[in-house]
């Protein structure tokens, strides 16, 4: 075990830059240069009074500027690995050293102004923590007496200044993060849907778990002197749930802007892009209610409250950002973030992936339902026989009752496309019905002359009618017509 420094001799042995300093403030200059150093002797002639501060060019100080942090601390951070700790009477853990050989950089987790009203009261104020490193920065080590209070500073736990194993800004983030999510935490009435609107969040936009979600709520609960058990499974609840809130929703129950809320997100690393997570926060849902017809959802603010609205729309306008944004505003009043092309895509493809049938869905509409249909008149209009003589001779449909089938001429049915005034191209005709009607096209022979026909597969047969596609298709007598 290395013996813990306390003294300026100490600290220069170690090889490390310290800074003289009166009430935490340096009192010599240029102490930024790379190459600033004083000798010993310099020090116990000038500043053996003064407080020692440790330039920090290869070290991190996770510094702790809000008691909260070390409500979370231990559950996210690896601290008993930690091997510098330090604080002092009144703030005790308030200081963890790491040796910074990655160059993890300098970063304060400090709440946005509009917060005040919630962080006013606290010491450090919208301070939660900060990782403090890089040499334009220092802090007041053990062996000197806090600038501020009037108490030493001390060791708590002292071996070495060792390297974090892990993430270290992420971890943090993640204290942080349940800092701010306590330090905002509503009253009651609202504490349910923030807690739903928190698993919301990270379900939709991190790759956290249901169970590592129902612990990151459950703790922040507790924190807030809330009811655990009624928060404990959140994650596992939201996730089984088709509507997830979002920053929009705390927003909502807070007041606080998005862009605010959003912020304490990006802690751990989600939301790096605000225009994009805006239009995926507003963009809640697709749903199919036609062949190429669309519901979408929108969570729209209004007021101080947010209301899901609902606009209709073609493939097309789904597709083309700037055509989507309009009707969101023509129908919904939803003023949606614009975006490049490509970025809108990567918001709608998923949420089209997932886009379910709306209860309201009209198969009539579709175009495939539509064909079908139409020979369905033409059956009725022509009739269907069980003498092949119909459809030899007057090219009619006939009823295979050996194959429980429908042969009939596509002469005959293109005909009367035409005269409904549906025309179509061959090519595009004969595709339809192979892969619409799903018919085959046979050859057959009626008193040794050749007949080419297609040919419609019959669920089953009842009495004087086929079953096909689920609706009945009445089978005519046998009488003779005359040719058409």
């Amino acid at each position: 075990m290395n013996k813990e420094p306390i003294t300026y001799e100490n600290w220069l042995d170690l090889g490390k830059v310290i800074i003289p300093c009166y009430k935490g403030i340096p009192k010599v200059p240029k102490y930024t240069d790379e190459n600033f150093k004083i000798e010993k002797d310099i020090w116990k002639r000038d500043y053996e009074t003064a407080e020692i501060a440790l330039r920090l060019d290869d070290v991190i100080d996770l510094d702790i500027d809000n008691n909260l942090v070390k409500n979370f601390l231990n559950f996210y951070v690896n601290v008993n690995d930690c091997g510098a700790i330090f604080g002092r009477d009144g703030n005790l853990g308030s200081h963890y050293l790491w040796a910074n050989k990655t160059k993890i950089p300098f970063k304060q987790f400090s709440l946005p102004d509009e917060f005040e009203k919630d962080y006013k009261d606290f010491p450090h104020g919208a301070m939660i923590c900060e990782l403090r490193t890089e040499r334009l920065r220092y802090t007041i080590v053990p062996g000197s007496l806090h600038s501020k209070s009037k108490t030493n500073v001390r060791w708590e736990k002292y071996q070495e200044i060792k390297e974090y194993q892990g993430n270290l800004t992420l971890d943090v983030g993640k204290v942080a993060l349940s800092s701010a999510l306590t330090i905002i935490y509503p009253g009651e009435g609202k504490r349910d849907e923030y807690c739903t609107a928190i698993a919301g969040i990270l379900l939709k936009n991190s790759d956290w778990t249901e169970e590592q979600i129902d612990l990151f709520i459950a703790r922040i609960a507790e924190a807030a002197n809330d009811n655990v058990k009624q928060r404990s499974k959140k994650g596992s609840s939201t996730a089984k749930t088709e509507r997830k809130f979002g920053i929009n929703k705390i927003s909502e129950i807070t007041g606080y802007s998005h862009k605010s809320i959003q912020s304490l997100f990006n802690w751990i690393g989600l939301f790096q892009n605000i225009t994009a997570q805006i239009s995926n926060d507003m963009i809640e849902k697709i749903e199919q209610y036609s062949k190429d017809r669309y519901y979408v959802y929108l969570n729209v603010p209004d007021k101080e409250e947010i209301k899901q609205k609902r606009i209709f729309i073609d493939g097309k306008t789904l597709m083309e950002a700037h055509a989507f944004y309009k009707a969101a505003m023509e129908q919904a009043q939803a003023w949606i973030p614009r975006q490049k092309q490509h970025e809108f895509e990567k918001i709608m493809m998923p949420k089209f992936a997932e886009r379910k049938q709306s209860e309201e869905y009209v198969i009539e509409a579709e175009e495939e339902y539509k064909f079908k249909r139409i020979l369905k008149e033409y059956f009725s209009a022509k009739g269907i026989y069980t003498d092949k003589e119909q459809l030899a001779i007057h090219k009619l449909p006939y009823f295979n009752s050996k194959e429980s089938s429908i042969d009939f001429d596509l002469d005959n049915f293109e005909s009367y496309l035409s005269k409904q005034n549906i025309n179509q191209a061959r090519s595009d005709l004969v595709q339809k019905i192979q892969t619409v009607l799903k018919a085959k096209k046979k050859h057959s022979t009626f008193n040794k002359k050749s007949l080419v026909l297609w040919r419609l597969e019959g669920e089953k047969v009842n009495d004087r009618s086929i079953i096909w596609e689920g609706e009945a298709v009445e089978i005519e007598d046998q009488a003779a017509l005359t040719d058409e």
